[in-house]
């Protein structure tokens, strides 16, 4: 269902995702951003935001540090947008709350944080949220050289190298040290995997850990493309 917002009609958030778009945003209404809420961050003064980075084809790509006006979101698979909408409104630093786009395993709400945050205050924000009940994952974006907002979904794909093993136990033995799940088998020694805000780190940190395994031969975070106009 398109929801049309005519003092918003200036704003148009657009979501691309496996040739899918969306460009519509729910608001968060009679909520009123209150600094004060993220002021635990104040106390790290001039602490520079964390430098991220992935593997892709056997070389190290910067993401750089997060990005300030967007942060990705699942929520309870039993709430409908509108719910999704109301526990977001909880957190006075969200501002609006996009379209969902579906990856193989669940639905991600692109949310629109309100204006003045800093990369680290989103940093603490991603924290506070995951502790909400309502909230099954919480993942920043990183802006591209080109522009685009790349979302961390909330899925990864892992080759397994090959050896003694099965391909599927070394994955069964990692994704439980690991607190994430395999989702689908993309081949004998590719799959693909999810998180959730109890597994020990989103997909991006989580592919960086599996990267890592001497059992590992390759693993890389699915992103979520999107453009905020």
């Amino acid at each position: 269902m398109k929801i049309y917002i005519p003092w918003l009609s200036s704003l148009l958030l657009i979501i691309i995702f496996s040739s899918c778009r969306n460009d519509n945003v729910s608001p968060i209404r009679n909520v009123r951003f209150d600094p004060g809420l993220l002021n635990p961050l104040q106390a790290a003064g001039g602490i520079p935001c964390t430098a991220h980075s992935y593997y892709y084809n056997g070389a190290e790509k910067s993401l750089g540090t997060v990005y300030s006006g967007m942060i990705l979101l699942s929520f309870n698979d039993d709430l409908n947008h509108e719910k999704a909408t109301a526990a977001a409104a909880q957190h006075g630093f969200i501002e609006l709350l996009g379209q969902p786009v579906q990856t193989n395993s669940a639905r991600l709400y692109p949310a629109k944080m309100a204006a003045g945050l800093s990369c680290q205050q989103v940093e603490v924000a991603l924290i506070e949220i995951a502790k909400d009940p309502a909230v099954d994952y919480a993942a920043p974006y990183f802006e591209s050289a080109g522009g685009q907002l790349l979302g961390v979904s909330n899925e990864f794909i892992v080759v397994v190298e090959e050896g003694r093993q099965p391909a599927a136990q070394v994955l069964k033995r990692l994704s439980e040290a690991t607190q994430t799940e395999i989702v689908s088998t993309l081949s004998k020694d590719t799959f693909v995997l999810r998180t959730d805000k109890n597994s020990r780190g989103n997909a991006l940190e989580m592919a960086n850990f599996f990267h890592e395994q001497p059992s590992i031969k390759h693993a890389e975070p699915d992103f979520v493309v999107s453009l905020a106009m």
